[in-house]
């Protein structure tokens, strides 16, 4: 039997990838081994994310395999993995839009008050990497990502996430929760220096 996955089911497989310990830290101990034969830091970041990008694309089929060994034990685990995504939009914005959390609402609904188009969660490929910003400003080519968690799981998987945005040069907003209590002015102020006009 034949899977073509569909591409919630490849953002699944890009989110296991991005756990791997092997990907997180392969940067890391790149950039050490590279900072210590080039003098020259930007050199030796690029090297360092080159060496990441080729074992996350090697983890990737690595865990595209687990996947669909998963899927022909049980078909039932495709199904879930199907659904996932489309569950947790609890909150409804003034655009319509339903979001996951009331953090994402208030930014939604800042977006939509000040008239600057946007989609959410939209999936993006980045060479091959499927990732999933909360919002993307269709105008103006911004994403805009809310941290709205602190523990170190969700931190290294955001880490993750930001990297390979900027990576492949995506202006990136972000907020955090501890700017929830203020998110319009935080919004409008990192908007405008990112130049969104608010």
């Amino acid at each position: 039997m034949t899977i073509t996955l569909t591409v919630d089911e490849q953002k699944e497989i890009a989110e296991r990838t991005d756990e791997d310990p092997r990907v997180i830290m392969r940067f890391f101990e790149a950039l050490a081994a590279h900072r210590s034969r080039v003098r020259d830091d930007v050199l030796a970041c690029r090297l360092a994310f080159q060496e990441q990008a080729d074992l996350y694309r090697q983890v990737y089929s690595e865990k595209t395999e687990e996947y669909l060994a998963e899927v022909h034990r049980d078909y039932r685990k495709r199904l879930e993995i199907q659904k996932k995504w489309g569950t947790g939009l609890r909150f409804m914005t003034k655009s319509g839009v339903r979001v996951r959390s009331k953090a994402e609402k208030m930014i939604a609904d800042f977006l939509f008050d000040h008239d600057l188009r946007f989609t959410y969660e939209p999936i993006v490929n980045l060479g091959g990497f499927y990732v999933r910003p909360d919002f993307c400003l269709i105008d103006y080519e911004v994403c805009l990502e809310h941290f709205g968690l602190e523990s170190q799981e969700y931190q290294r998987s955001a880490q993750s996430k930001l990297r390979r945005l900027r990576q492949f040069k995506i202006r990136v907003v972000c907020t955090y929760a501890s700017e929830e209590p203020d998110i319009e002015e935080v919004l409008s102020r990192k908007l405008r220096e990112a130049g969104v006009p608010v």
